[in-house]
């Protein structure tokens, strides 16, 4: 592995940590173990002396920017302050009223950290030096972040929608402050932010870009800007694109998983090689 393609690993360990942040939306025990890790990635990383600290101190002033950027997204999720992520005892407990947030606060700085990733892949690319796996991993990792991201934003978007059905039904079609608030505040942030999402990919395969594109047919559905198939009910229109999300979801992270095992493996090589040149 080159010099080049390992630090791009390294900063793409930084982008894969706060991607994982996502895993916390999920309605399940989430471990204090691997919440502490991803703190301490995030915390550390933008030190200077770690490949994303440097990057941020050879920016200048845009570095600094973006270093604020990022403390402030740490602060809201991995500090004592947060009042979306707490810790109690050797429990994580999250806010999932705030599920729709936390979902969409993500996708800016990962979408920062692939910008950078992608400019070192070009330089690596013209000098030869980008790990045909290494490209690989982030193009599954580009996949993977879009996919899950869809899965676990719909499943909120479906719960937001059928609150808003609720509503209406209850006011017999007129909005009310609380049909407005949900619209405004959970269907049109999610509905603009899975469009932006869609519209950032860094893949070509169909596969994927059908699943995405699918997802914001059924988004149009709801919108009545697109006619529903057969006139099926909205019940089965959710569960059938949420299952086939969790499907894609999988499928990829398979693929994902391996690339990523093999490149920590070749990496902790490089590094050992590395080590045992310096003491010799």
């Amino acid at each position: 592995m080159t010099q080049l393609s390992k630090y791009i690993v390294e900063l793409y360990n930084y982008a894969l940590n706060i991607r994982d942040t996502m895993e916390l939306a999920m309605p399940r025990d989430h471990s204090i173990d691997a919440y502490n890790a991803r703190k301490k990635v995030l915390t550390d990383g933008i030190k200077e002396g770690y490949a994303f600290g440097n990057f941020i101190k050879n920016n200048g002033e845009k570095g600094e920017e973006l270093k604020k950027k990022i403390q402030d997204y740490i602060d809201e999720y991995y500090s004592d302050t947060s009042s979306i992520v707490t810790i109690a005892g050797d429990q994580v407990r999250v806010d999932s009223a705030q599920n729709c947030k936390l979902l969409t606060d993500v996708v800016a700085p990962v979408e920062t950290m692939k910008d950078i990733l992608g400019q070192y892949m070009v330089v690596a690319i013209q000098k030869n030096e980008l790990d045909p796996e290494v490209r690989r991993l982030l193009v599954l990792d580009d996949r993977m972040f879009r996919i899950v991201f869809f899965m676990l934003t719909m499943r909120e978007y479906e719960k937001s929608f059928s609150e808003f059905n609720k509503v209406m039904n209850e006011s017999q079609g007129k909005p009310t402050p609380q049909s407005n608030f949900i619209v405004q505040n959970e269907l049109a942030v999610m509905t603009k932010t899975m469009r932006e999402v869609r519209s950032h990919n860094k893949f070509t395969d169909n596969e994927s870009l059908d699943m995405l594109d699918d997802t914001i047919k059924v988004l149009e559905m709801t919108e009545g800007r697109r006619d529903r198939i057969n006139n099926r009910s909205f019940k089965d229109i959710f569960e059938d694109i949420n299952r086939r999300l969790s499907e894609s979801v999988a499928k990829i992270e398979a693929e994902w998983k391996s690339c990523f095992t093999n490149i920590t493996k070749e990496f902790a090589t490089v590094d050992k090689t590395a080590e045992e040149a310096k003491a010799n």
